[in-house]
């Protein structure tokens, strides 16, 4: 395969770090070609045996074990279109129809942004009781609510054969600059989440509208987005699951004073995302004030790129005395949905506990 399939994984790397400055209709053009060149026995389809490298997860959008080029197709464009408030999922993609896009106005924005909501069948049933919510927070920039959805699945499946009490599953949009608040793109997800989002949820739905009955979750961007939540805003979660995320990253943060200048890639913007806004700075400051925080589970896979940045932030949880569980599943990649198919379960019944 030589050359042919070195191009085509390092087009993947490329792709998977949203490359602005390649143009859609290229890199789409680029990856059928090298898709062609990798199809060896010429079935318009890969197998993982024909895969080059890490990634063949992430473009396996149908969970079959086979990525076709319409696959390709939609993971690149969805990798390269712009920000947007409001984002609904492919059709290619099998979600639960207990999975409900919706949207509301931003007080602060005066604009729509989305969000999806998993309602269990029982909330339909019995009428008068209120239920728990779990916040989802994406991975990847910018935001879109629709990134993680898939993971319903393995959430509608374990609902409705199991005995654990249902609840709510909400997907975030964390806004152009993810789970941050920015003020040179005028984008302000941590905001719109916290105060706008919630009460929003509360408001139109049955939940048990208090801490003790509000989970948050998040993965890579999304898990260094729950981390940092638990600490500004303990009074608001019982429960943090925060997965895959680069404490790496974080601790950049830190040392730059608040500038975000991410090593990885090519990308040469540096985002201030406000000094002591970390999760290294956050867990220090918590722990000088002695007040009480959620439970926290902190998960990844072994061969997740950030898992050494994550033994070392629970390193550093065990020398502050902050308690947590961890969850490490062998094997799997930096991929929710393989990390759901896996040990979902045991994430599901984190929250539920």
């Amino acid at each position: 395969m030589g050359w042919k399939w070195i191009s085509f994984g390092i087009l993947c790397l490329v792709l998977l770090f949203q490359y602005k400055n390649i143009s859609s209709y290229i890199a789409v053009e680029l990856a059928l070609k090298g898709f062609k060149e990798l199809d060896v026995n010429s079935d318009d389809v890969i197998d993982k045996s024909e895969w080059p490298g890490i990634g063949f997860s992430i473009f396996d959008v149908d969970r079959d074990n086979l990525v076709d080029d319409e696959e390709i197709r939609l993971f690149i464009k969805e990798s390269l279109k712009g920000f947007s408030w409001v984002n609904k999922v492919s059709g290619r993609i099998n979600v639960p129809e207990q999975l409900i896009h919706s949207t509301f106005i931003s007080p602060s924005m005066n604009r729509e942004v989305g969000y999806y909501i998993y309602i269990p069948d029982s909330y339909h049933k019995d009428l008068k009781k209120e239920f728990r919510t779990v916040y989802y927070l994406h991975g990847g920039r910018p935001g879109n609510e629709s990134r993680s959805v898939i993971i319903t699945n393995v959430i509608h499946d374990l609902f409705s054969n199991s005995e654990i009490d249902p609840a709510l599953y909400v997907f975030v949009n964390g806004g152009e600059l993810s789970h941050y608040n920015s003020k040179e793109k005028q984008s302000y997800g941590e905001d719109v989440f916290i105060k706008e989002l919630i009460p929003h949820i509360d408001n139109t739905y049955r939940t048990l509208a208090s801490r003790s009955g509000r989970g948050l979750e998040g993965f890579s961007q999304g898990g260094r987005g729950a981390t940092r939540y638990m600490f500004k805003y303990p009074e608001i979660f019982s429960t943090v699951s925060a997965g895959g995320g680069s404490y790496e990253i974080e601790k950049l943060i830190q040392q730059n004073n608040g500038y975000e200048d991410d090593p990885r890639g090519d990308d040469e913007n540096v985002y201030f995302v406000g000094k002591g806004n970390d999760a290294w700075s956050l867990a220090k400051k918590f722990t000088e004030m002695g007040a009480a925080y959620p439970d926290l589970l902190i998960w990844s896979g072994t061969e997740d790129p950030n898992y050494p940045s994550i033994e070392v932030y629970m390193n550093y949880l065990d020398k502050l005395e902050i308690e947590y569980y961890s969850l490490i599943v062998k094997g799997v990649d930096h991929n929710p949905f393989i990390f759901y198919e896996e040990s979902g379960e045991e994430l599901i019944r984190f929250h539920a506990k």
